[in-house]
């Protein structure tokens, strides 16, 4: 297939590198203040990886996303969450009917990416999909270098609409054989770890963080956190059941107990191969990922789609408060809330339905608004 990866993230990098090694032509593109270095003369990345791994030659290279995007079959997005809007209004000139574009995560995404799209007059893609969790736990630890110790063995795979999910999830599954289906997009979206896992994390280890360098998912992982992280899954697993989505609900407790790790999103062995690796020992701050993106959008998903299924939630509701006075800003039903982003006016039925017809719903045209 032709590629095109938006964005020069770790992530980025990793599945650039992966799908090129498994024979795909792949371009990479990412903003112009963010230059390639040796990769603009040499599209060449090195992956050192769990399974395949090596010296990835790429298509190309470059800052210039109509050149990226131009011909390419699916779009892969792996970028935060924060900058969908950004990247949805850059690709907007571009699209075709026929493309995919892939989210890894999404957090809802796939919905904001399309009203991003369509608010800018932009042709709208055959899909949006978007990934429950990352394809790859992964770092960059060189100009063209990235590691990749953790693979995701389970892959939550949701589409807007929902009614192309057959054909689309098909062809995804192409690239990342580890896809699992899920109903819709907030289906997939109650399945991501990162805010249940990060924001405990990050509070309950903040002096710590303050002091310089630290791994949060090595000396952080305290008893302590585990029993917060436990409450928040616990929420969102409530949350999922509250709005009748089945089984698997890919409990956090499958990345910590490995007796249960086949069942979960990165599979055996997973917390110790991401904490021998020693690459999540950085320096973290409150522009941080686990901070701007899990809990300023994935915790007001949460909360949000908990309020909508009458599911009391007092450990991310608690979390979203202390966050709150942190940040100096209010963040309960902001960021990704269901009422922010215009679909609080409608019932979990009506919401679906409309996740599964998309643009070709009657509630479209009052959510562009």
């Amino acid at each position: 297939m032709i590629i095109a990866v938006i964005g020069g993230s770790n992530g980025g990098f990793a599945t650039a590198a992966d799908l090129a090694l498994a024979g795909h032509q792949v371009r990479l593109w990412t903003r112009p203040a963010a230059p390639f270095g040796p990769l603009h003369d040499a599209p060449t990345i090195m992956l050192v990886a769990e399974g395949r791994q090596g010296s990835a030659k790429l298509e190309r290279a470059t800052t210039d996303i109509a050149e990226a995007v131009n011909g390419a079959e699916i779009l892969i997005v792996p970028l935060p969450a924060t900058t969908h809007e950004d990247v949805a209004k850059r690709l907007a000139p571009h699209l075709t009917d026929r493309q995919i574009v892939l989210l890894t995560p999404g957090t809802l995404g796939s919905y904001v990416m399309a009203r991003e799209i369509a608010r800018a007059g932009g042709v709208l893609p055959h899909a949006i999909a978007e990934t429950g969790t990352l394809p790859y736990l992964t770092r960059r630890t060189g100009p063209n270098v990235v590691k990749a110790p953790v693979r995701a063995a389970n892959l939550p795979l949701g589409v807007f609409p929902a009614s192309r999910s057959d054909v689309v999830i098909a062809r995804l599954a192409e690239l990342f054989p580890a896809v699992r289906p899920c109903a819709d997009a907030i289906d997939v979206a109650l399945t991501n770890a990162g805010p249940v896992i990060h924001p405990p994390l990050v509070l309950l280890n903040a002096g710590a963080i303050d002091g310089g360098r630290f791994d949060v998912h090595a000396a952080g992982t305290t008893s302590s956190a585990k029993r917060l992280i436990d409450a928040v899954d616990a929420e969102r697993v409530a949350t999922r059941r509250g709005w009748g989505y089945p089984a698997p609900h890919y409990e956090l407790e499958t990345y910590y107990d490995e007796k249960r790790a086949a069942e979960g999103l990165y599979g055996e062995g997973a917390k110790a191969k991401l904490v021998e690796s020693g690459l999540w020992s950085e320096i973290l701050t409150f522009e941080h990922r686990y901070v701007t993106e899990d809990v300023v959008l994935g915790l007001s998903l949460f909360e949000s789609a908990a309020r909508a299924a009458a599911v009391a939630t007092p450990a991310v509701s608690g979390l979203l408060l202390i966050f709150e006075a942190l940040l100096g800003r209010e963040l309960s039903g902001r960021g990704r809330a269901l009422e922010h982003l215009g679909l609080g006016d409608f019932t979990r039925r009506e919401i679906r339905a409309f996740l599964r017809e998309g643009w070709a719903s009657p509630i479209w045209k009052k959510v562009l608004r």
